[in-house]
């Protein structure tokens, strides 16, 4: 599989996730111009997309979906309560800030969805938002997670990472420099909150809860506020070093189209 980052942050996520016949992204929360755009630089094409996947109804993962489904008619995955049908039934938006989405193939939390030779779980976390998941996907006996806008790691979570040969996992922030920033008290006690987003240390400490000599571990949604990829990866490496792990080639992900490819 190949895995590649067209996005990752508040201004917007997106992760493509390919086999040598099937490609699908995790989240849309960019233009269709910048997802285009990422993708030609990675030489794949629109057109090559056979499904997205929505974790969740935040605007930085899901606000590019209208589009997209409008000039592509891919098919977009996600839970019920994510979809723009369950926030119409509702009545609202609710207080978490979010959209509805449009979605149109429910997926379930452990009930695998096969999109061509790739099989997705979602798995449910912890984060402010109407039933928000993170993903496995598995092409023959690799497995790859995209797991980012959680304030606390859980057991089944844990035990889906540790069969993962490579880990996309946020660091969102730096306590201190979340505590000194300029965000009101309002926005810093939601994002410390165990629904909320993970600091770099306790990214650390889930990686090291999961990992062995063979996990490559990413580092996603990134605060460029309350972060630096230098901060993050500095804070997960001494964590991941105190369980016995080495981590030199640990990597942050940059906010929009990162180079970098994973092969696994």
């Amino acid at each position: 599989m190949l895995i590649t980052s067209l996005g990752s942050g508040s201004t917007g996520n997106s992760t493509l996730i390919c086999s040598d016949d099937t490609c699908i992204l995790i989240d849309l929360g960019l233009s269709y111009r910048k997802v285009e755009t990422a993708l030609n630089t990675k030489g794949f094409k629109v057109g090559q997309i056979n499904a997205v996947f929505i974790t969740h109804g935040h605007s930085d993962h899901a606000s590019g979906v209208h589009t997209f489904r409008n000039r592509t008619k891919i098919p977009v995955f996600g839970t019920y309560e994510t979809s723009d049908i369950y926030v119409e039934q509702r009545g609202g938006y609710g207080g978490y800030q979010e959209m509805g989405v449009e979605i149109v193939n429910f997926i379930k939390e452990g009930t695998p969805e096969q999109v061509g030779d790739l099989t997705i779980e979602a798995i449910r976390v912890s984060h402010d938002a109407r039933h928000p998941v993170a993903y496995t996907v598995q092409n023959g006996n690799k497995k790859v997670a995209v797991v980012t806008d959680l304030g606390e790691g859980n057991a089944l979570l844990r035990r889906r990472l540790k069969e993962c040969n490579l880990v996309v996992i946020e660091a969102n922030h730096d306590p201190l420099l979340l505590e000194n920033g300029p965000y009101p008290e309002t926005l810093k006690r939601r994002i410390r909150n165990p629904r909320g987003h993970l600091s770099n240390e306790q990214t650390g400490n889930i990686l090291k809860s999961v990992m062995d000599s063979d996990t490559i571990p990413i580092l996603a949604h990134l605060s460029q506020v309350n972060n630096t990829p230098q901060i993050a990866i500095q804070t997960v490496h001494d964590v991941l070093r105190e369980g016995g792990f080495k981590s030199n080639n640990l990597k942050a992900l940059l906010p929009y189209n990162d180079p970098s490819e994973y092969r696994i």
